[in-house]
């Protein structure tokens, strides 16, 4: 069974240049417990669907599918 998990890169600054830690999520929703953000919002910023608002400017969101 595939199990697949989010990474989330932040950043200190909105170019997205200086890395400042790496996280490991199994769902949005963990994501958005962590950082305050509503899940439809993150979900949608994954998706392209919205500009980056927020806390999420200094956000870059991966899926990450195991091989």
């Amino acid at each position: 069974m595939k199990k697949n998990s989010w990474l989330l890169h932040l950043y200190k600054d909105e170019d997205k240049t200086d890395l400042f830690k790496v996280m490991e999520f199994q769902t949005i929703k963990d994501i958005s417990d962590c950082i305050e953000v509503e899940p439809q919002v993150i979900s949608n910023y994954f998706h392209g669907l919205i500009k980056p608002r927020g806390f999420l400017r200094f956000c870059i969101l991966y899926q990450s599918i195991p091989l």
